[in-house]
């Protein structure tokens, strides 16, 4: 049950009005002109109030108002009237019931601790004689019929305000029952309903019983095509986002005077990928073969070009950035997987730098080959994969060329020279020699003539080939 708020502060705004009114007509009748002057400045903001009260939410400071304006008018005529030693000091007692009782702790405390302060600053009124007067001058009769009646007055209001608390509450309580009564019936009606539906339910899994064996496995049939084009759905949206995270051609055109690109996933998936960026006027190109079951692999892959992503600057040399890879690779997954013996996830990487007319290249078990105006060079490799960590040994070295613009550079993945059970590159190296001299489109003709001489029965791995030479 939520308390009518603001109704009540409605009633209470009039009843304290009614106050105010009450002890205007026992200060003229004393004959206190000050504290006349100043409780009818106040009557007319609480006349205010009272016209403009509100139902709106939007007009809830207006409910605070109210209790500083009562708090202004107890303060200003107890300072009028002597400080702490002021009898209508007692009417911060409602004050400090209204907050507690109808808004939230935190705020009754606020409250309260600035009645605290209001009270201990007309403690110093009173003791150092600040006061207008030092006391209402009264006769000793006029004195304690104004004593009883502030008395009177703030017991009154203090009492109302608890009397309206304790209708409120108990309203609540009985709402409160009564809908925990209909929570108990609907629980019931609940509680028979899923007796009828378990009885409904035993009945027609009795009548399943008899379907024939047929059906079962029309229905194992259906659900099992249903769960392969689910995973052909997903293998296809990985796809997806897989050449998402690969440079396009138009990318590529910005780091590359000619390039010709071949990406042949075997499947919908690839482990292979090719990476390529500047940093601080190094440019990266990286192509690689993420080893392993296809969907893992190709998950690898953008882990990977994600690594590479968040590097601010490279490594002086490119095989630091191997041994970096592989203890970011180690150190991610190792303590991952629970059947570590099961896991492993070898990356083959041909890594170069390009700066100016100088390339460094390293490998980890990746291909590459140089091609200048006189020679044709298989870069060296070495045979150890990255991310392995049953071979903990790795010795990657740095070799370093000087380059032309007209020199090209072809970064492979081992699908492309394993034929069968054997690697041979002589063939590749062999065409490469055309590459010199010539454009793009005659190194993806060379290139797709190889492919299609080679693999035209059947692709056995995934086949990815950059070949390229610096703008």
């Amino acid at each position: 049950m939520k308390f009518d708020l603001y109704n009540f502060f409605k009633i209470k705004t009039k009843v304290f009005l009614s106050i105010e009114i009450a002890f205007i007509v026992i200060f003229l009748f004393l004959d206190l002109k000050t504290e006349i002057v100043s409780l009818s400045f106040l009557t007319l903001i609480q006349v205010g109030i009272v016209l403009f009260s509100s139902k709106s939410e939007k007009w809830t400071w207006i409910l605070h108002l109210q209790i500083l304006l009562l708090t202004a008018i107890v303060t200003t005529i107890s300072f009028i009237g002597g400080g702490i030693t002021s009898p209508v000091i007692y009417f911060y007692i409602p004050t400090m019931a209204v907050s507690f009782l109808f808004f939230d702790i935190k705020t009754g405390a606020m409250y309260t601790s600035l009645i605290l302060v209001l009270a201990i600053i007309l403690s110093v009124v009173s003791i150092n004689e600040w006061s207008p007067s030092n006391g209402i001058a009264l006769t000793e009769l006029q004195n304690n019929i104004f004593f009883a009646l502030v008395l009177v007055g703030a017991s009154t209001d203090t009492l109302w305000t608890i009397v309206q608390y304790e209708i409120a509450r108990n309203k609540g309580e009985n709402e409160l029952k009564l809908y925990h009564d209909e929570i108990i019936q609907q629980e019931e009606e609940l509680r028979q309903q899923q007796e009828e539906l378990i009885s409904t339910r035993e009945h027609e899994l009795e009548l399943a019983k008899t379907k024939t064996t047929a059906l079962e496995e029309e229905q194992r049939r259906i659900k099992a095509e249903q769960d392969l084009f689910v995973i052909q759905e997903a293998l296809k949206y990985t796809s997806e986002i897989q050449k998402i995270t690969l440079p396009g051609n138009e990318i590529l055109k910005d780091f590359f005077n000619e390039h010709t690109l071949v990406y042949k996933p075997k499947e919908s998936i690839s482990g292979d990928f090719y990476y390529v960026n500047d940093y601080n006027k190094i440019t990266l190109v990286v192509v690689g073969d993420c080893k392993g079951h296809a969907i893992s692999a190709t998950l690898l892959t953008m882990v990977i070009s994600g690594y590479f992503d968040s590097l601010q600057e490279l490594p002086y040399y490119p095989s630091l950035l191997l041994y970096n890879l592989h203890d970011y690779l180690i150190n991610k997954f190792d303590h991952k997987i629970d059947d570590r013996e099961q896991f492993k996830h070898e990356v083959n990487l041909s890594i170069a730098y390009f700066q100016g007319n100088n390339m460094i290249y390293t490998s980890a078990n990746g291909r590459g080959i140089l091609v200048k105006e006189d020679n044709v060079n298989e870069l060296p490799h070495t045979n150890a994969p990255i991310g392995d960590r049953f071979n903990l040994i790795k010795n990657f070295k740095d070799v370093e060329f000087s380059i032309s613009p007209d020199d090209v550079v072809v970064l492979f993945t081992d699908g492309l020279t394993k034929i069968g059970q054997t690697e041979k590159t002589e063939d590749l190296i062999k065409i490469s020699q055309e590459f010199y001299g010539k454009y793009e489109k005659d190194w993806t003709a060379q290139i797709q003539k190889y492919i299609s001489k080679n693999f035209a029965s059947e692709q056995e791995d995934d086949i990815t080939v950059l070949a390229f030479n610096l703008n």
